[in-house]
């Protein structure tokens, strides 16, 4: 869906960063579900976060997309999703754990919430000069107490 909204958003505008950074994330969540590249599910989820990210940097060398918070909080939540699927890979298949235990409801919960906050990022698209817009607006609506949005 994000990447539908971003899609819609940028057919008249120049500025094409938040659709090429949900390209990028569409690719990489349609490709982690039907090909595998290793055996176990947790692998492969964590060597498509580090390919989305190795493309975001490319991108952004390439000056494809624009190096703004979106990009930058897409890569920092890949990285922790990253890092939490790592924890639970080991505590699943190396430790051999079994027993249900307060970190499987965190990262079920972290997870999916950086997940949300990834894909809010791309919809809102919050770069410098859509932060001082909506800073105007809620400052607006502040003082009057009605929206003039």
């Amino acid at each position: 869906m994000a990447f539908l909204y971003c899609l819609v958003k940028s057919i008249n505008t120049p500025y094409k960063s938040s659709l090429y950074l949900a390209v990028i994330m569409l690719c990489s969540y349609v490709l982690s579900d039907y090909l595998y590249i290793v055996k176990h599910v947790y692998l492969n989820w964590i060597f498509y976060d580090f390919l989305t990210i190795a493309l975001i940097i490319l991108a952004i060398k390439k000056a494809l997309v624009t190096p703004s918070l979106p990009a930058y909080l897409i890569i920092t939540g890949l990285t922790i999703n990253s890092v939490l699927v790592g924890f639970i890979y080991y505590d699943l298949y190396i430790l051999g754990n079994t027993q249900e235990w307060w970190f499987w409801s965190f990262y079920s919960i972290s997870i999916n919430l950086i997940d949300i906050l990834m894909i809010a990022s791309l919809v809102i698209n919050l770069d410098p000069k859509n932060i001082n817009r909506y800073t105007k607006t809620i400052t607006l609506i502040d003082k009057s107490g009605v929206s003039n949005g």
